[in-house]
């Protein structure tokens, strides 16, 4: 069974990002946490939630087989 909360660096972890950066998330408002006692966890579905939002999509190529495609919101994506 996966665990549900996370530590900040163990989501740092699984991101490869930096503790700083999970705490910056946090304070934006981009990643959802949780305080159980004194420690701050970050639940797991918030993570994948986060990458999942975070990864562009390429549905298709442009002339030549270069880029293309749609960022998932419909718009085109031009490299």
């Amino acid at each position: 069974m996966e665990r549900l909360l996370l530590s900040k660096r163990e989501a740092a972890e699984a991101l490869g990002c930096s503790v700083r950066t999970i705490e910056n998330m946090i304070a934006r408002k981009q990643l959802a946490s949780r305080r159980l006692g004194k420690r701050r966890m970050i639940p797991y579905a918030a993570l994948a939630q986060l990458a999942k939002r975070d990864t562009l999509i390429i549905t298709g190529t442009g002339p030549q087989g270069e880029g293309g495609g749609t960022d998932g919101s419909g718009e085109n994506v031009s490299q």
